[in-house]
């Protein structure tokens, strides 16, 4: 069992493997609650790919890595496994993202049931052509459901002409016509390449002990391997499509989001992460200058927000509002930091790291946080506590040089319903 230790923060890591699976488990034993993530490298991005066996890729309809994860909780009858949980205690959901597949419960109870109801439906797929055609439009209500919803259409609609190929500007659950050819094969293959115990890796977080653990896992972990999968680059950094685009849903009040296209793609990920964490502390929160001048301008009002979206192959920035003023941002923007002073920020740098510390070291007082970060680092091959290193590292001169390399008008994109 390998051991990861920050005595300066007095916490661990340990981790092993089972049958090739890797399992990563943080002891937090002043806590009652435990939880369990059971990551599949998975998302909804990974349309095209083969293994290194094959010499084509393979291409498959949008949404099939959601779709394959509702059939995950099938059982041998519908609803079975939200049951066998409910009944011993435990919480049990699922999501599906861009990128991975994750299947978690949270208990102060029954652990080790909860772990192996976990890993058994990991381990048996139970599919029929009747109950693939009869999730179809369970899965296109829900789809019409977020059509309906303005701040997911303009979302949406913003990805799609930023990115001209890459499988981000598509919904996470695809589209009411590409989930009706979606067939059980489709859905079988799926599982078989990246439901593998070297695609996956499983992450206890809570009132555990690591060695107990690795004991129930022996007996609940199956040997299962694929090969390696080779899945189909798309270029991310690609020519922006247009960079305005207009839905019109009847608002009576107009939702609005501006994106700007990270274009300096790095493979520092976790850097990545934290910069444009200081970027939005030090200028864009409340606190600051910008925010000041736009709110007593009335550019915005209480539904402002902002958000950093990180990958290894695409990134973005959002600021999102209602209102007409809204579409006034922009040229605020860029005339506050035009030829703008950063040296005179030292001292917010200073003080937005400090904060950085302290919400990193409370973050430790919160299993889901920890449990959201390890998945987030590992699934980059990162550790949770590379974050606390890389902090220590960034600089102004890192600030500066992200800030000016993203916020320009060739990277941004408006979005508006109205």
């Amino acid at each position: 069992m390998n051991i990861l230790k920050n005595d300066l923060l007095g916490e661990s890591v340990k981790s092993f493997e089972v049958n090739g699976l890797k399992v990563y488990v943080m002891e937090k034993n002043q806590f009652s609650t435990a939880s369990a993530s059971f990551v599949i490298k998975y998302g909804s991005n990974d349309i095209s790919f083969k293994l290194d066996s094959e010499d084509r890729f393979k291409k498959y309809p949008l949404g099939i890595a959601h779709f394959l994860e509702h059939k995950m909780f099938d059982g041998a009858g519908d609803d079975e496994v939200f049951k066998k949980f409910s009944e011993i205690g435990a919480d049990v959901n699922a999501y599906t993202s861009n990128n991975i597949t994750n299947y978690y419960f949270s208990t102060i109870n029954n652990f080790e049931k909860s772990l192996e109801y976990l890993c058994d439906m990991i381990y048996n797929l139970n599919l029929t052509n009747e109950r693939v055609e009869k999730e179809k439009p369970i899965i296109e209500q829900e789809l019409r459901m977020y059509d309906d919803d303005p701040y997911n259409r303009v979302h949406r609609n913003l990805l799609s002409v930023m990115y001209n190929y890459h499988p981000v500007r598509f919904d996470i659950g695809g589209d009411v016509n590409t989930i009706k050819f979606i067939e059980k094969s489709h859905l079988e293959d799926c599982y078989n390449t990246f439901y593998s115990n070297n695609n996956m890796f499983l992450v206890l977080v809570g009132n555990v002990k690591a060695e107990e653990c690795k004991t129930m896992l022996e007996r609940f972990v199956v040997n299962k391997f694929s090969g390696n999968v080779i899945r189909e680059n798309f270029d991310a950094l690609d020519k922006i499509n247009t960079h305005y685009i207009e839905q019109d849903m009847k608002m009576s009040v107009p939702t609005n989001l501006i994106g700007f296209k990270d274009v300096t793609r790095s493979t520092n990920y976790i850097r990545k992460l934290i910069v444009f964490e200081m970027i939005h502390r030090m200028f864009f929160r409340a606190t600051s200058n910008f925010y000041e001048k736009i709110y007593k301008d009335g550019i915005i009002n209480g539904s402002y927000y902002t958000d950093y979206i990180n990958e290894n192959d695409y990134g973005y920035y959002l600021f999102g509002g209602d209102g007409d003023s809204f579409k006034k941002l922009p040229e605020i923007l860029f005339s506050h930091y035009n030829n703008y002073d950063f040296s005179k920020d030292k001292h917010v740098f200073d003080r937005v790291k400090k904060a950085m510390y302290g919400n990193y070291i409370n973050l430790f007082n919160n299993i889901d946080y920890i449990s959201q970060l390890m998945i987030k680092l590992i699934n980059n091959n990162l550790n949770i506590f590379d974050y606390f290193n890389e902090l220590n590292k960034v600089t102004l001169d890192d600030i500066v040089f992200e800030f000016k390399n993203m916020f320009n008008e060739f990277n941004m994109v408006y979005s508006r319903v109205v």
